[in-house]
């Protein structure tokens, strides 16, 4: 098993997801309908999201919710 929690992955995901984008934090939450200080923690891997909020962010950045917690072997 990997040494990557899956609240690391997911900071790091969703702030690689976003980047490719080339989009804020700003514009991510303003998207997903979600507090732009809220995806910073979550960025931060500093709190955890609700299933419903893990729903509008890949719903915002338009992927399935299971990458945003997706554990690489390589981590």
């Amino acid at each position: 098993m990997s040494s990557v929690s899956l609240q690391q992955a997911l900071a790091r995901t969703l702030r690689e997801h976003r980047q490719r984008l080339g989009w804020s934090q700003e514009r991510l939450a303003s998207t997903a309908g979600l507090d732009r200080s809220y995806v910073g923690d979550i960025e931060r891997g500093a709190v955890s999201p609700t299933l419903q909020t893990l729903e509008k962010l890949s719903a915002a950045l338009g992927i399935p919710a299971s990458e945003l917690i997706r554990i690489d072997q390589a981590s």
